[in-house]
């Protein structure tokens, strides 16, 4: 039984809020692992940059925990569970459910191979990742993706847009990127500064 509490554990009201999205328990079979200590466990990883292996006792153990992480990701659950938190907040403050403007920005990481390709960025002097984010307005996350830290700033942007804009057609409309990742203004748009446009 989890004993100690942290920052990143979900109140009373946002596990009220999540609960009814996850899949239910299955009728047969051994009793199910407390999903909310799962989730607990994945934001405390999140937020510390932790290894699987040193995930405190007092959470569920670290295979269980990424059995389900691992499950949620393959079959979408945490990619909805985004959307549907994201629309949320938009419509808090009062903006349209679906964003109709983003913007994209990269930055290079150290990383090993262990997790996968790595990367020389010769301008950052550094070896590792360059994850290319794409995120609406108020900073909510619509995107990402991971390349070799070598990755073109466009073949990365490029490579992002492909998935996003068929997930957010109101995007094609407009959008503000770096400009070394467009080299043109979107349609509809107008250049505002050598870094963005805004929709005319």
């Amino acid at each position: 039984m989890k004993i100690a509490a942290y920052d990143t554990d979900l109140s009373h009201d946002q596990w009220h809020l999540l609960c009814r999205f996850l899949p239910a328990a299955k009728k047969r079979g051994r009793p199910r692992t407390a999903l909310r200590e799962v989730l607990n466990a994945i934001l405390y990883l999140v937020k510390t940059g932790a290894q699987w292996r040193l995930l405190p006792k007092n959470f569920p153990p670290w295979p269980t925990v990424y059995h389900h992480f691992r499950q949620w990701t393959r079959n979408g659950l945490l990619a909805r569970l985004n959307d549907r938190l994201r629309t949320k907040v938009r419509q808090a403050v009062g903006k349209h459910p679906q964003p109709t403007a983003a913007s994209l920005d990269s930055q290079t990481v150290r990383a090993s191979a262990h997790g996968g390709p790595v990367g020389y960025d010769a301008a950052k002097k550094t070896k590792g990742r360059k994850r290319f984010l794409l995120v609406d307005t108020l900073g909510l996350l619509l995107g990402i993706t991971l390349e070799p830290a070598n990755c073109p700033e466009r073949q990365g942007a490029r490579t992002l847009l492909a998935t996003a804009l068929a997930d957010y057609p109101e995007l094609l409309n407009c959008g503000w990127t770096a400009a070394s990742m467009a080299p043109s203004s979107p349609p509809g748009c107008r250049r505002n500064s050598p870094n963005s446009w805004w929709k005319s």
